[in-house]
């Protein structure tokens, strides 16, 4: 048997340069957000607090982009 674990993206203070889902840590905060990050108008942005947001104006931690699931439930 393989044991394979889940690949986990190192946290970075980068911005994400392409679309996908991202886990996000604000500064100050210890729990982490899972955002579709989206390219809008020719700008990557988050759909949060109701409004797109440009992930330029997002300060803190990203990790990803978090891959499609490949588990059981996705079959």
């Amino acid at each position: 048997m393989i044991d394979e674990q889940p690949v986990v993206p190192p946290q970075i203070t980068t911005l994400p340069t392409l679309p996908g889902v991202y886990w996000y840590r604000p500064v100050g905060l210890s729990c982490s957000l899972r955002l579709e990050v989206r390219l809008t108008d020719g700008e990557l942005t988050v759909w949060w607090a109701n409004r797109n947001i440009a992930i330029a104006k997002l300060s803190g931690y990203w990790r990803g982009p978090i891959p499609p699931s490949t588990g059981p439930s996705s079959r």
